[in-house]
């Protein structure tokens, strides 16, 4: 944990910025990175600020800090800020980080909150909008930032731009985008290939970083022969290729394994794509889940990443089409599988969740029992334990924490699927009954 009012040092070369220099490069999304921005106080302009820090963490570190995290008295905010690529869009960045500090100082202002929590969410607000001098820094990026001042408690990570802006405040920090991004964080190997040339990208949450290249033999000109010659030059060439396609797939093998990459997308000519998956071994082949046609001489890093986020975009659609249909079935079946928030809130109570399936834009309010974890959509006293209950903004949050609590795994859906009436569904440990009525 970090104190609320500290203003820790850069750490480490990840995103680093000195407080003397101002680099604009984004930090790579959840990594560990360090950013110390300097401020000039407009009305005397020799008169410096102090600099504004951000130590941000790397996302599975945040998140196992954040589920071990609850406050008891003052409310811990949640914030997500998105800053946009385009330099053009960033005073309307400016702007949303002001409408999300205004919602913490509404909340400041309210007579239902002691003092001591008015007075922490007086701080988060006034931290939140240093953020503001950032804006340049964190272009194409989502920053998420965690903080409860009474308790001296702050938590940053950042994310790809895809996060959405959001603020919550709540006992516990509001987790559900950082699982989000979990889910999409497999790391992809990207080749891309012709028959002489080759080039390894490992993409991981929107970046592509290039690890090899390989490049092949060929004849000066294979389509020049006379005569007889034609056919054996022919022959040759293509032997060249297939030899660069070998050696590229031997590249591919290391790059996986050095890496611990689980799958793999190509992209090239038609033709050398399906040349190049016609020699790559049995191991690697079943790792591939997508491919796209460009034109390995013209592409620029920039359309090699979009075309590589397409393709493994659809792959991860499929994936949950899959999943989804999966454990309606096994619901159909009558085997261990729930569908339906207060079904799968039942099944989270018993501990009985093995895979939460979760429609990605869905939030429910409902009540959290903070003595034996109990979780349901309303009620003032835990059935369990009689304890009173605590409001939630956000159920399904305080689910998705208790199956990683209890070893399970969760799955965010954006995919178009039957989860956009269910909300929820999940597989099971063992099988849990339905509740009456629902």
């Amino acid at each position: 944990r970090k104190g609320a009012g500290a203003r820790a040092p850069p750490r480490g070369r990840g995103g680093a910025v000195g407080a003397g220099r101002l680099e604009l490069a984004p930090p790579p999304p959840a990594r560990p990175a360090s950013v110390v921005v300097p401020r000039v106080d407009p009305e005397h302009p020799k008169r410096p600020l102090p600099p504004v820090p951000l130590a941000a963490t790397p996302v599975g570190a945040a998140v196992d800090t954040l589920l071990g995290f609850r406050s008891p008295g003052a409310p811990v905010v949640s914030v997500y800020w998105c800053v946009p690529g385009d330099p053009g869009r960033l005073k309307g960045a400016r702007s949303a980080l002001h409408g999300l500090v205004g919602q913490v100082r509404d909340q400041a202002e309210s007579r239902d909150l002691p003092r001591a929590a008015r007075m922490s969410l007086r701080a988060d607000a006034d931290r939140i909008l240093e953020l503001e001098e950032l804006v340049a820094n964190l272009r194409g990026r989502t920053l998420g930032l965690f903080r409860c001042a009474e308790q001296r408690f702050e938590e940053a990570v950042v994310l790809p731009g895809w996060v959405r802006d959001r603020l919550e405040l709540d006992a516990t920090p509001y987790v559900r985008p950082l699982l989000a991004v979990i889910d999409e964080a497999h790391r992809y190997a990207v080749v891309i290939v012709d028959r002489e040339h080759s080039q390894l990208f490992e993409f991981h949450l929107g970046v592509l970083e290039e690890r090899a290249r390989e490049d092949g033999r060929s004849l000066r000109k294979p389509d020049f022969a006379a005569g007889d010659k034609e056919h054996g030059v022919r022959n040759k060439a293509a032997e060249l290729a297939k030899r660069h396609y070998r050696d590229t797939a031997r590249a591919l093998g290391q790059l996986v394994q050095q890496r611990g990459i689980g799958l793999v997308v190509v992209g090239g000519h038609e033709d050398t794509v399906a040349a190049f998956l016609g020699v790559l071994p049995r191991d690697l082949r079943q790792k591939v889940v997508g491919t796209f046609v460009a034109d390995p001489h013209t592409l620029s890093p920039a359309a090699a990443r979009d075309q590589a986020q397409r393709a493994i975009d659809d792959y991860e659609r499929r994936e949950e089409e899959q999943l989804v249909a999966h454990a309606l079935e096994e619901v159909a079946a009558g085997g261990w599988s729930a569908v339906g928030l207060d079904w799968c809130l039942l099944a989270a109570n018993e501990h009985a969740i093995e895979l939460l399936l979760v429609r990605a834009d869905a939030s429910v309010p409902g009540r959290a029992c903070d003595g034996c974890g109990w979780l349901g959509r309303e009620g003032d006293d835990c059935p369990i334990d009689g304890k009173p209950l605590r409001e939630t903004p956000d159920v399904i949050d305080e689910m998705a924490t208790r199956v990683l609590d209890t070893s399970g795994s969760v799955e965010h859906v954006y995919a178009d699927t039957p989860l956009r009436d269910h909300v929820v569904a999940a597989l099971l440990r063992f099988a849990v009954p339905r509740p009456v009525g629902s």
